[in-house]
């Protein structure tokens, strides 16, 4: 009767494991991410005067419709109408940038400290 048991025990595992056994062993055949250097915090200063973040400023003299369209609070039709009248006479400087009147206050004023000319 041990015999019985022994020979049923080892079936019952043997069913039981077959499906695990089943699986694919195949390696996948989509690519495993990239891994990269992790990111680090950039260095403090030691100098102790505060700095500001460096941004680069976009020249309303030579930058592109898509370029200008970026900018805060202008639409299309904005940064098309920028491009037009600088193609007629460059912009001098924020003063005449203004008194072109194409853009409203609020608007020319939330772009005055993210473009140069």
């Amino acid at each position: 009767m041990s015999t019985r048991h022994v020979l049923f025990g080892a079936l019952t595992i043997a069913l039981l494991s077959a499906p695990a056994f089943a699986q694919d062993s195949k390696p996948s055949t989509t690519p495993a991410p990239k891994l990269t250097a992790p990111m680090t915090a950039p260095k403090a200063s030691t100098t102790g005067a505060a700095t500001a973040a460096v941004t680069a400023k976009t020249n309303l003299n030579s930058a592109s419709e898509m370029d200008i369209g970026k900018l805060p609070k202008i639409t299309p039709a904005q940064s098309k109408a920028i491009v037009e009248a600088r193609e007629k006479s460059k912009f001098k400087n924020w003063d005449d940038f203004v008194g072109r009147k194409l853009l409203p206050a609020d608007t020319a004023a939330a772009i005055k400290e993210t473009v140069s000319f």
